[in-house]
């Protein structure tokens, strides 16, 4: 352990030396017991099965989660740093036979690799510098079987509790710094962590969100919880859609200047004036239940939540994307019950028939391959009556030129027609389908985010780079010669499932 790593363990250890080994010391909140069983039924429904497997729990306290792990688990492993805390949860738990306790810093930590199936903390890379993370994080990918599992929750931000403290060493990140943490924490086959290596073992970042529980009883969305699985890093970038958007076209700087360009939250053509259009013919009501597919940064989710106060499931599959839209949802504590996003490929979602009023949709659907399918599970997740509206980018009827359909190509697009789009509506269930050919508001758009961009470069530089400027202007005249060119269109469509 390095220098600088051993006096933060000093400082951690007497930072809990201060704490008495209780619930409220654990929860560090006085009202640690009004909170505590919604916190543990929440966040064990957030578990992969865990059934018959073997579980490590790192930073296990007094034991809040150990037992219920070990309840399930074929054998738990529970580790803290803290003698008396594992005491106490040894006491505890005594009468389960199938624990083991470990008193022992978890950077010092030695265990056999591929050893458990499942990985849980909580509430503790927050108390380890970004080093650390890393270090330790590694470990966990030797210590994990293959297609193994990691579930960390975390106070982002500031903290969680109510107590008062003299000192206060914890690390108050973001989600994004924790989605980066993992993303760094890649670990070759060969055990080196000198340069990266395509044959090793990384995470998969599968779900990431506020912890429900704590929205209900404290107002704070700041308890962020991560789900990510070991996965083989070459296959997984054979075959991972989602990386492929988070390292090119959505990476986060690419996130964040697309942001500036079509306005704070939004990330999809004309921002805010479209989403007023579109949105406003769907008749929204208060209480209805509204899934936003590709809902990218949360700006369509927060407007319908607020303004027509329906719960919205936001779903997307950028990491960087879910991130962003988390950190926004926790500066709107007032949405934090009609509000909830979800990182998810909604090609593989599942949903119960007749489980949302609307779908709602802004040039996502231009990433999907196989729509027959996923228009067939539209028409299947809406109640009777229920709406879908959407608008994606889409070709014209006439042949394309050859430019065009390597833009395509270079994105990994597969867009549709028109009036492919109508008949697929119709055959898919659907009625009162109606196709708009909205390019001309698209072509008006896109100069005018164009001439913006222009007008405030000086803005635009104070916090973004030359070359950010450069890219979304080339991008953005690109995209204006398309539509002049007759290749490139812009489709609104709407439509409504049958009446039972």
């Amino acid at each position: 352990m390095s220098g600088s790593s051993f006096g933060t363990r000093v400082r951690m250890h007497e930072y809990w030396q201060n704490f008495a080994p209780s619930l409220e010391s654990m929860m560090l909140d006085k009202t640690a017991s009004s909170i505590h069983i919604d916190e543990q039924e929440e966040i064990f429904s957030l578990l992969p099965s865990i059934e018959n497997k073997r579980v490590l729990e790192l930073g296990a306290g007094i034991g809040r989660y150990t037992g219920l792990l070990a309840s399930v688990a074929h054998h738990l492993t529970a580790v803290d740093f803290m003698e008396e805390y594992i005491s106490v949860n040894e006491k505890n738990h005594g009468h389960l036979n199938n624990i083991t306790y470990i008193a022992a810093d978890v950077l010092d930590l030695q265990l056999p690799p591929k050893r458990f199936g499942t990985i849980f903390s909580n509430w503790l890379f927050m108390y380890l510098t970004d080093q650390e993370c890393v270090s330790l994080l590694q470990k966990i990918l030797q210590w994990l079987d293959d297609d193994g599992w990691l579930f960390f929750r975390e106070s982002c931000f500031h903290s969680s509790g109510n107590m008062s403290r003299t000192t206060n060493p914890t690390f108050y990140r973001t989600p994004a710094d924790y989605a980066s943490l993992l993303e760094s924490a890649w670990k070759s086959s060969s055990d080196s962590i000198l340069e990266p290596s395509e044959d090793g073992y990384g995470y998969k970042i599968i779900n990431v969100g506020s912890l429900r529980s704590y929205i209900k009883h404290k107002n704070n969305s700041y308890q962020i919880y991560f789900l990510a699985k070991k996965v083989d890093k070459l296959m997984d970038s054979k075959d991972n859609f989602q990386s492929f958007l988070d390292k090119k076209q959505y990476s986060r700087q690419g996130v964040l200047r697309y942001e500036w360009i079509f306005g704070k939250t939004f990330l999809s053509t004309g921002g805010l004036s479209t989403t007023k259009k579109y949105i406003s013919r769907l008749d929204l009501k208060p209480g209805q239940k509204v899934l936003d597919v590709g809902c990218g940064i949360g700006g369509h989710s927060f407007y319908m939540a607020e303004n027509y106060g329906v719960e919205v499931l936001g779903v997307d599959l950028s990491v960087n994307m879910m991130t962003v839209a988390t950190e926004y949802l926790s500066e709107r504590p007032h949405l934090n019950n009609k509000v909830k996003f979800v990182i998810c490929d909604i090609t593989k979602s599942e949903y119960d028939d007749g489980s949302f009023d609307t779908i709602y949709s802004r040039d996502t659907l231009l990433h999907i391959p196989n729509k027959d399918e996923l228009f067939k599970n539209f028409e299947r997740w809406l109640k009777p009556g229920g709406k879908i509206l959407f608008t994606d980018y889409t070709r014209s009827e006439k042949e394309n030129s050859s430019h065009f359909e390597k833009y395509i190509n270079d994105r990994g697009y597969n867009l549709l027609t028109l009036h492919q789009y109508k008949e697929l509506l119709e055959k898919s269930g659907f009625v009162n389908v109606k196709a708009e050919d909205a390019t001309e508001e698209f072509l008006n758009a896109l100069h005018a985010e164009l001439d913006r961009l222009r007008k405030e470069k000086e803005a635009f530089l104070r916090e973004f780079t030359e070359e950010d400027f450069t890219y979304l202007e080339e991008n953005w005249t690109s995209k204006i010669k398309r539509v002049a060119e007759g290749n490139q269109t812009w489709t609104a469509c709407y439509a409504e499932k049958p009446h039972a």
